[in-house]
């Protein structure tokens, strides 16, 4: 399994299924088009819910680089749009 500490894999997943179905499909859109840039706008009926992803960040933060990165990044630009 590549160099995956399994502690580091069953705390991630242990993390990822207290988010709740709800959080974790808004990472999901987002980790699956990280492109979406401005999907969190009003009138977006399919955007990500920037509230979401921050408690996402908050329970997820320091598991994973690249998704850090990523999530930190739309946080980002949601601010820069506020």
């Amino acid at each position: 399994m590549n160099d995956i500490d399994t502690a580091d894999l069953i705390t991630f997943a242990n993390r990822w299924a207290k988010l709740g179905d709800a959080i974790a499909s808004q990472v999901t859109q987002l980790v699956e088009d990280p492109h979406c840039g401005n999907c969190w706008q009003e009138g977006n009926e399919h955007g990500v819910n920037p509230v979401a992803i921050e408690k996402a960040y908050e329970r997820l933060q320091g598991l994973n680089d690249e998704l850090d990165e990523l999530l930190e990044a739309f946080l980002e630009s949601v601010d820069e749009e506020a």
